[in-house]
């Protein structure tokens, strides 16, 4: 793909910096430990998924025509590969001409949620680690489309 980007390899070191939960929740998908398929799920890994290639999502004709600005958010499941198994859209805003204001709306359309989809799809990270072993992990993509019409 010719737009995708590939980033270098970059060791950050982060300070422990995780704010204290009082309550877990019930939210059974991102459980300490779910399984999906044959490997479990961290809920919090100890190293959260990286990029290592960024695809960037094909601006929709219809989109285009009419002048669509928008911002999505997309949650993708990270296998012990780096490889995204899972995508779900969590978020949905249109923007205004210059990007500085978003509404929130249940849906976009015009082909943009399912280009952002197939871009989220072809991004590629290091594993999630957890107690030195790669863990499939959630991370969260944002996809700013239009912007630059």
């Amino acid at each position: 793909m010719p737009d995708d980007v590939v980033l270098d390899d970059i060791e950050l070191e982060i300070a422990d910096v995780a704010l204290d939960i009082n309550e877990a929740g019930t939210d059974d998908d991102n459980e300490e430990g779910a399984e999906t398929g044959d490997n479990p799920v961290a809920a919090r890994a100890d190293r959260s998924p990286s990029p290592v290639r960024i695809a960037t999502p094909e601006y929709p004709r219809e989109a285009d025509r009419r002048n669509i600005r928008a911002e999505v958010v997309v949650e993708v499941l990270v296998d012990i590969r780096g490889r995204v198994v899972d995508t779900r859209v969590v978020e949905r805003y249109l923007l205004n001409k210059d990007g500085t204001e978003k509404e929130a709306v249940a849906e976009i359309g015009y082909g943009i949620e399912e280009a952002v989809i197939s871009a989220a799809e072809r991004h590629t990270f290091r594993p999630a680690i957890q107690a030195g072993q790669r863990v499939q992990s959630y991370s969260t993509l944002t996809f700013r489309v239009g912007l630059d019409r």
